[in-house]
């Protein structure tokens, strides 16, 4: 079976949800739990975005924190919405094969499919601002 970069993304928040809670998690593993191994081996680019995340998290959160009104911190936001920053701050700031839009409107579809409207609002403001 072949999954498109959307569901791998889709895939690569959740896993990055299951090691917020759980620092053991294995995301080859869980990629194979997720797809029900019907998808081998696991695609190079899911592993691109979760080791990128967490290779380069403290450079990531730091835009991400100098993008929020003054009196918020990384701390306050909901981990959903965060991890989807996190992940669309690694496709813009890292990645060369991906344009910024198509960054920005993955994690705003990733943000109505696990969020809700007023955080796609929220999204979209902080990644507008940092892909400038």
């Amino acid at each position: 079976m072949k999954i498109n970069r959307h569901q791998i993304r889709v895939l690569a928040f959740q896993t990055l949800f299951a090691k917020e809670n759980n620092q053991e998690t294995d995301p080859d593993t869980l990629f194979r739990e997720l797809t029900y191994g019907k998808v081998d081996p696991v695609p190079a680019y899911f592993q691109e975005l979760v080791t990128g995340v967490q290779q380069h998290r403290s450079e990531i959160n730091d835009a991400i924190q100098a993008h929020l009104a003054t009196n918020w911190k990384l701390e306050r936001l909901n981990k959903a919405d965060l991890i989807i920053l996190q992940l669309a701050v690694e496709e813009i700031k890292f990645s060369t094969e991906v344009p910024r839009k198509v960054a920005i409107n993955e994690a705003l579809e990733l943000t109505k499919q696990f969020s809700d409207q007023q955080a796609t609002n929220f999204v979209n403001a902080v990644l507008d601002q940092i892909q400038k």
